[in-house]
């Protein structure tokens, strides 16, 4: 995934759209909860993001997508973690929409398809069940814990550790 080319823009969080993907196959049953099953793993995720350009941003733009025309690409873009990260990513539709802002800003959206990143099954049952032990409070229980570690601790044993 490092070979691909970056975007080297950060979307606006405003307007921001991801729909994110789900790995099962969900089937409507007659009554009751619908049954459901594992699909695939990797599934895309969709997003429509948008761009807010200066004039240089506005150019470099412009340049990356003709380069990398039909090609795929990293973009920065926050969907399945609280972070931004660098996904893969693939254009969807056959026109980029802009807005001339005025004072050399533009507005651009794009659709793009992005691969999910895998996550580790047991780190996720970790973090769930540290949410549940804390109810909620998951910085706060990492802060107290820290505290305990780096100062409680080594107060406790007289700076013998």
């Amino acid at each position: 995934m490092s070979e691909l080319p970056k975007l080297m823009l950060r979307p606006l969080l405003d307007g921001y759209t991801p729909d994110l993907a789900r790995s099962v196959i969900s089937t409507q049953t007659m009554a009751g909860f619908p049954r459901e099953r594992k699909d695939s793993v990797g599934k895309a995720h969709r997003v429509t993001v948008g761009y807010l350009c200066t004039k240089s941003q506005w150019r470099y733009f412009l340049a990356f997508m003709r380069a990398y025309e039909g090609s795929p690409f990293l973009a920065n873009l926050q969907l399945d973690d609280v972070n931004l990260q660098w996904y893969e990513c693939r254009l969807v539709g056959d026109s980029l929409p802009f807005t001339p802002l005025g004072g050399g800003l533009f507005r651009v959206q794009l659709s793009l398809v992005a691969r999910a990143i895998t996550h580790e099954v047991e780190t996720d049952i970790t973090i769930v069940k540290i949410y549940e032990m804390t109810d909620g409070q998951i910085d706060r229980y990492f802060k107290e814990l820290a505290e305990l570690v780096n100062k409680d601790l080594p107060n406790a044993f007289g700076g013998l550790i």
